[in-house]
């Protein structure tokens, strides 16, 4: 299976540019890489999907030239993920994402394609036994070639099927051999791609951390707390909110350790560390966030007394409002003494009931 897209403009102008003829010397002082970054969003978790950047970076000497074009090649191993299509239409063309990041002109976009299959036209011998994801761009205007830049030239959404590491990999042209993945100078002729960078990822079942948050002062409604769950190894950045009762569930890569921490406006954060997801569900128990802390310096102190004080019987406010600590819609003594009964207090706090 084939999902592929056709050029539509310069097709021939372009063609000449990405698919050069000849190869040419590599200008003094000339550095470049093709680049799959480690995960940008999302998580590799099975059932899950994530997303990868796929980058150029070239460091030009005074005597060397620039990328006017690049065609890319990146293969994966299609049981462990896939790649779904970014808008939903495969036939349309738009499979993964082309951005206007390395190249900053009007882009010409020849392929966006991934094939599942052997691919039809020359490819690298990569393709024969994994899937490939396939692009090949240019540009029109802008900055002309690219010279002492790193930036994106795609954002490749994968899905995660099953277990294990995705195999990414960027083939590419070298002498003797199939096509693979080539940039070009502005007269055709390729510019050696000195290295190439893949992350090493893991797709793992997910792991559960659970728990729950109440509000001082709001005894009745403990939703909309923002719960964040980082690595601390890389491992992800995960976010989710709590309901009305407090509770929260995040689901993040099983077998990691993280950093949890709970915040909401006019409360000092809480965190707890070194939590380790080393089951189905790790249970971190319950926490009181304290309130007062209205101007976001993490302290409460006399510049959110007076803060409070200079707000005093407003009403009808939205519960965003960090000034209306018990989100009841008055700035009133409620909120005053929360705050002065915490003053001098300091976040964030350790995750305690």
């Amino acid at each position: 299976m084939k999902v592929k897209v056709t050029g539509l403009l310069l097709i021939a102008a372009i063609i000449v540019i990405l698919l050069p003829a000849s190869a040419g010397a590599q200008s003094p002082g000339t550095e470049t890489s093709i680049i799959v970054t480690d995960v940008v969003s999302g998580a590799p978790l099975v059932g899950k999907n994530f997303t990868t950047n796929l980058e150029i970076s070239i460091v030009t000497g005074t005597a060397g030239t620039g990328v006017m074009g690049a065609e890319i090649w990146v293969s994966f191993d299609p049981a462990v993920v896939s790649v779904y299509d970014v808008d939903g239409d495969p036939n349309n063309g738009t499979q993964v994402e082309i951005t206007n990041d390395f190249f900053d002109g009007t882009l010409v976009i020849v392929a966006n394609e991934v094939f599942y299959d052997t691919p039809t036209i020359p490819h690298p011998p990569e393709c024969d036994t994994q899937a490939c994801v396939h692009v090949a761009v240019s540009h029109i205007g802008g900055s002309g070639a690219i010279t002492n830049k790193t930036g994106s030239v795609a954002i490749i959404p994968w899905s995660a099927l099953t277990t294990g590491s995705p195999g990414i990999g960027i083939p590419v042209v070298g002498d003797g051999v199939p096509p693979g993945s080539v940039l070009s100078d502005p007269d055709g002729q390729t510019i050696p791609i000195n290295d190439v960078s893949v992350p090493n990822i893991t797709v793992t079942h997910p792991g559960t951390i659970e728990g729950s948050v109440t509000r001082q002062g709001t005894p009745t409604d403990n939703g909309g707390v923002k719960i964040t769950a980082r690595g601390v190894d890389g491992g992800g950045y995960v976010t989710a909110t709590t309901t009305s009762e407090g509770f929260f569930s995040l689901e993040v890569p099983l077998g990691g350790s993280y950093v949890v921490q709970a915040g909401y406006p006019g409360y000092l954060n809480a965190y707890k560390s070194s939590v380790s997801v080393d089951g189905a569900v790790t249970a971190v128990g319950a926490t009181k966030l304290l309130g007062g802390e209205v101007n976001n310096d993490n302290c409460i102190n006399i510049l959110d007394i007076v803060s409070i004080i200079g707000d005093f019987s407003l009403s009808g406010l939205d519960p965003a409002n960090p000034h209306d600590i018990n989100d009841d819609g008055t700035i009133n003594i409620l909120d005053l003494t929360i705050a002065a009964g915490n003053f001098s207090r300091c976040g964030p706090t350790a995750w305690t009931p």
